[in-house]
């Protein structure tokens, strides 16, 4: 079963998980029963939960309350005859349905199972460190966490020398070099720049904030080993930037002939820039981040640590809003960065839920599981057997450490280790757990293993209980696993009746689209290209080329020897390899071979490996004496705008239609007849090639098959329900209706 939720419900279950909310508006809901379904009952309280929880976030201002509530009745009315339908036919009793139901249940727990009071003091905290930058070195002395003493007490006392040489005056990244086991200290030095909170663990944070600027901290201890820690500097916090770029992208597959007109791109990019060309022209011509072209290149804004280090210094570098960076190379290619405005460290009150989140996620839950152990330990009246703990810890042995315990009670078996509630756990039941474990053989002595088994073992236990009762505690808890129970269930029908049915039954979707066709039309069109050139040389070149396709994109003489001891020589496949490379990234794209007959059956084997089409290919007889010539054409005039970019990379830019009316502003203002227009906008020269006006009209399947299949599940669903409503009788209880009218009208 797929964990895809959302269809299911049709916008029903939007709901968010949140710990004891308080879902009390108006009067308390009942138990008694607003509709039933074949004789099933469904509360008032049930009803007016999942009503009034969705609810939030909708638009219901405008709606008046009687009718917003009874448009919701009915959508969930058919939500449980879905629900009633699926049980009839026995999916809750499947072994898929119970495995997803119990993993959505483990989710949905874990709000319940943090401890608030320890959560906040550790946000605040991690707010408070926000507001200040720390630039430290570190020396990593690498120790798995279950070490044995004497690994550890070796490891402590080679860390405290290195820190007693540090502050003797030997240089710190000297000492990194020499000593740490993080692999980046042979080329940092140890150093790790500036963090701010939240971005290293938490006792490496921790050592880094609570050192003076200057001194070197005591050897501190995470899960990677022990760190001396040296602080250069603490700044307060740069804040956020939030800036713009444009962005020529280059990728590890690209030719050194690709890199270098990347670079050379971004370069005529940056010198029309300082010349005070217009940065949002530009970056709607050119920048081939598309997901920010359209909007001037603008980010989400950003502090340290958030993004790749190249780009961050450059962005933070700028310190005048409007100013621009020379060319910047990342892995994922060249940047003109524009500053456009720095944002001081936000309020509180505005991160503290993305805190909070990310607390639970941080080194720093630890401190919370320790605090809700406590609490559960408290609620559950959990008492603890200590002389048979003690007792066990004694039968510790290697066979322990070595990944299988020999151990087999006798005599303790039966004893209660501890109880939580009124349920018992007894040293057999803690031995069976210990022995169903598989783990690696460790180097720590045989009782301290046992010791971290058994605290282990116990901290589930606890939290497993608590969970079991968590329905009985919570009502949020409750009706939320009930809400999920019904929406998974749901999922397999709606595949079964409306979603796959709707793309299998091609009969059907044709026959509904033939009957909605009016829905479907094309506006009037204009099929052709646009080309945006940067002067009008550079026009009439690419217009005089525009009926001589195919056109060449790349073309090299191999040189000689091209073939030896019958087959290529490595030259000359580098040089395939790398025309295939091209031909990937652009399936338009032809390769043009000319080459003598027996050098080109080794070209034609070659490509047949490859797995490239025949039709994507062409080998041409030519003279022994000739060179031998690898070309690649296209018959997209879009290859023009490669052709003209190695002479000057914004040379010109081809964007082939059909368009609608408000696709491309130039298109717009030329008449819309057969021929070719020019005009010129934002300094650059354009050439509109009419080839056909299409008139409007009815638009074919294949043109809009997602919003017909969209449109047909819909049509689906409502039949669905309809057959439902009638299989299953569905009774309102008018009366109770009316009352919650009353209440849901009270409360707007």
């Amino acid at each position: 079963m797929k964990n895809i939720y959302l269809p299911a419900l049709c916008g029903l279950l939007l709901f968010a998980c949140k710990s004891q909310q308080n879902n009390s508006a108006g009067n308390t809901p009942s138990q008694t029963t607003i509709f039933s379904i074949a004789g099933d009952p469904v509360s008032e309280q049930e009803f007016l939960y999942v009503y009034r929880k969705n609810s939030v976030g909708r638009d219901t201002a405008t709606v008046a309350a009687d009718a917003d509530l009874r448009e919701y009745l009915d959508l969930y009315i058919n939500f449980k005859l879905k629900v009633r339908e699926a049980r009839e036919m026995g999916l809750h009793q499947q072994e898929s349905f119970q495995e997803e139901l119990s993993t959505y249940k483990e989710q949905l727990a874990r709000p319940y199972l943090t401890e608030s009071s320890v959560t906040e003091q550790l946000v605040q905290e991690a707010y408070d460190r926000m507001g200040t930058e720390v630039n430290a070195s570190h020396i990593l002395l690498a120790l798995p966490e279950g070490a044995s003493p004497s690994d550890t007490l070796a490891a402590w006392q080679k860390a405290q020398e290195i820190r007693q040489k540090a502050q003797a005056g030997a240089d710190f990244g000297d000492l990194a070099r020499r000593f740490s086991d993080d692999p980046s200290a042979q080329s940092n030095r140890g150093n790790l720049g500036y963090f701010t909170a939240l971005q290293m663990v938490y006792p490496f944070e921790n050592a880094a904030y609570n050192t003076a600027v200057g001194a070197v901290s005591a050897p501190v201890r995470t899960r990677f080993g022990y760190h001396v820690i040296k602080v250069h500097d603490k700044r307060p916090s740069q804040g956020k930037a939030k800036v713009a770029h444009l962005m020529i992208r280059t990728h590890s597959d690209m030719s050194e002939e690709e890199l270098a007109a990347a670079k050379a791109r971004v370069d005529a990019i940056y010198q029309q820039l300082v010349q005070g060309e217009s940065w949002d022209a530009l970056v709607r011509q050119f920048s081939e981040d598309k997901a920010t072209a359209s909007k001037g290149g603008e980010l989400p804004p950003f502090g340290t640590g958030q993004m790749i280090p190249e780009f961050e210094k450059s962005a933070f570098a700028l310190k005048d809003k409007g100013s621009i960076s020379e060319p910047v190379k990342t892995p994922y290619g060249w940047h003109i960065i524009k500053l456009l405005d720095r944002e001081s460290l936000a309020p509180f009150e505005e991160l503290q839920g993305e805190l909070e989140a990310r607390v639970s996620r941080d080194s720093r839950s630890q401190l919370q599981e320790e605090a809700l152990i406590a609490r559960l330990k408290k609620e559950n009246s959990f008492t603890e057997n200590k002389s048979v703990v003690q007792n066990l810890y004694q039968k510790a042995d290697s066979s322990l450490t070595a990944g299988r315990w020999s151990y087999k009670p006798a005599a303790l078996a039966s004893q209660t280790l501890f109880s939580i509630g009124d349920s018992t756990y007894t040293v057999s039941r803690f031995v069976a757990w210990v022995n169903d474990l598989s783990y690696p053989p460790q180097a720590v002595a045989p009782q301290s293993l046992l010791e971290r088994l058994y605290k282990d073992w116990q901290k589930e236990q606890l939290i497993d209980y608590e969970e079991a009762h968590l329905d009985e505690k919570y009502e949020d808890y409750r009706m939320l696993v009930q809400e999920y129970h019904d929406g998974i269930l749901l999922f397999q029908l709606m595949e079964e009746n409306v979603w796959a049915k709707a793309i299998e039954d091609t009969t059907g979707l044709q026959q509904f689209f033939q009957q909605n066709q009016d829905k479907y039309q094309w506006q009037e069109r204009v099929d052709g290209l646009v080309l945006n050139a940067a002067n009008d040389d550079v026009l009439k070149r690419a217009e005089a080329m525009l009926d001589q396709a195919p056109y060449p994109v790349s073309n090299r003489a191999l040189p000689e020897p091209v073939a030896e001891k019958g087959k290529l020589s490595s030259k000359s496949q580098q040089e395939l390899g790398q025309m295939l490379a091209a031909m990937q990234y652009r399936p338009e794209y032809k390769l043009q071979i000319e080459a003598p007959q027996a050098t080109g059956a080794l070209f034609s084997e070659q490509l047949q490996q490859a797995g490239l089409a025949k039709e994507r290919y062409e080998v041409k007889k030519i003279g022994a004496k000739q060179p031998v010539m690898l070309r690649l054409v296209s018959e997209s005039p879009s290859a023009l705008e490669q052709i003209f970019s190695t002479q000057n990379p914004l040379s010109l830019q081809v964007i082939e239609g059909p368009f609608e009316r408000a696709d491309h502003p130039v298109v717009d203002v030329v008449k819309w007849e057969k021929g070719r227009y020019r005009l010129t906008q934002d300094g650059r020269q354009y050439l509109v090639v009419v080839n056909e006006v299409l008139p409007a009209g009815p638009k074919k399947l294949d043109d809009v098959r997602g919003q017909v299949v969209s449109d047909y599940q819909t049509y689906l669903e409502q039949q669905w329900v309809a057959r439902l409503r009638d299989k299953y009788e569905v009774r309102v209880n008018k009366k109770e209706l009316q009352k919650l009218l009353d209440q849901v009208g009270e409360s707007r």
